[in-house]
């Protein structure tokens, strides 16, 4: 079943079920900066009066084809009333369906909140027609607070991967090589909203990045994710730091916000003692 299937199915749905006031397709689809292709899904938000009641009957599913695997997120054991619900659903013939349930009430939240919503059935006109763009999921400019709270993460976890390194406990260093690796990503996407006047969309996972960087900064930080093993993590670890220095510098300057150089100067200098210690 293609996309405009499922479409024209849920829309279908919709117009014949009193129930469903407000029928809204997010996500990829009505993404304007984003090529089509057959692995998007259709993320569509459905408005109702009544969620619990929505949810229970779940024989909507049955049109679209057979079910290879369902998450539902917001289902808890033995809740019986919902308020959102989610239903994240991946049919066996390739096509997957993300349908979330709200109360009517969200509907101008949700619309205000998400920027790719358009809207396919509004029966009691309340939710406008808001033009679908990437607003919302631009970088934003960080405040002070976050650039420190980023900074103060990467260094403070980076002491734990020589630690694991020099205990042996490589998993638990690659556990904080990612998390590094996770700050250095914030810090590029914030170099990047800079760059651009914060005008560019980071992506799932960070992949937007690449068009915006030069092809060796955007090597250096995929060049991080290393194989479990000792000496491809201490490489990643001086390269993540190197990178992180370099990057985190000119994030503060176009921010104008302080450097802290000599509490990096510090930590470097931890390093070479953990580095140099045999216990």
């Amino acid at each position: 079943m293609t996309n405009e299937h499922v479409l024209e199915y849920l829309t279908s749905l919709a117009e014949g079920r009193d129930d469903i006031r407000v029928l809204v397709l997010n996500g990829s689809l009505v993404n304007p900066n984003v090529s089509t292709d057959r692995f998007q899904d259709v993320d569509v938000t459905c408005f109702v009066d009544d969620v619990t009641a929505f949810i229970k009957d779940r024989s909507w599913m049955a049109p679209l084809g057979d079910v290879l695997i369902m998450q539902t997120p917001d289902e808890v054991p033995a809740q019986s009333v919902y308020e959102c619900f989610a239903f994240l659903v991946q049919f066996a013939a390739g096509h997957r369906v993300d349908l979330t349930v709200r109360p009517m009430r969200d509907v101008q939240a949700m619309i205000h909140e998400d920027s790719l919503s358009l809207v396919l059935i509004d029966k009691d006109e309340i939710a406008g027609q808001p033009i679908p763009s990437d607003d919302t999921y631009r970088i934003r400019r960080p405040s002070r607070f976050d650039y420190e709270q980023c900074w103060n993460e990467f260094w403070w976890v980076s002491l734990y991967v020589v630690k694991g390194i020099k205990r042996g406990q490589l998993l638990y260093a690659f556990d904080h090589v990612t998390i590094m690796r996770t700050m250095l990503r914030q810090m590029l996407a914030w170099d990047v909203g800079f760059a651009t006047n914060f005008t560019a969309n980071g992506g799932k996972s960070g992949d937007g990045l690449k068009r915006h960087l030069a092809p060796g900064v955007w090597q250096t930080y995929l060049d991080t994710y290393t194989l479990v093993e000792v000496t491809a993590m201490e490489t990643a670890h001086a390269a993540l730091v190197e990178q992180f220095e370099r990057v985190s510098r000119r994030v503060a300057e176009r921010a104008g916000y302080p450097f802290a150089e000599m509490e990096a100067r510090r930590i470097r200098d931890a390093f070479s003692t953990l580095w140099c210690s045999n216990d």
